[in-house]
């Protein structure tokens, strides 16, 4: 599968996305769960390697949000899951 610009900033020094792939067809809690996971990982991906500074950093004024408050964003909606 060819990767979107914005797909290719995930990869890791040996080219390859880290995420988990998952069949987007099944059990719908298997499916879920898959889909949660690789959000994780996505997420995981985009933090890595950045500072607490960074994390906090707001993306685009005025908007209030940062990688950290998504962090928070989405333990919040997993627990409501």
């Amino acid at each position: 599968m060819r990767q979107t610009p914005r797909a290719q900033m995930l990869l890791g020094d040996d080219g390859k996305d880290p995420r988990t792939p998952f069949d987007p067809v099944g059990d719908e809690r298997q499916l879920l769960l898959d889909f949660v996971r690789w959000q994780r990982e996505t997420l995981e991906a985009k933090c890595a390697g950045l500072s607490p500074e960074q994390l906090a950093t707001r993306a685009v004024e005025p908007s209030t949000m940062s990688l950290l408050g998504l962090v928070r964003h989405l333990a919040r909606v997993e627990q409501g899951w």
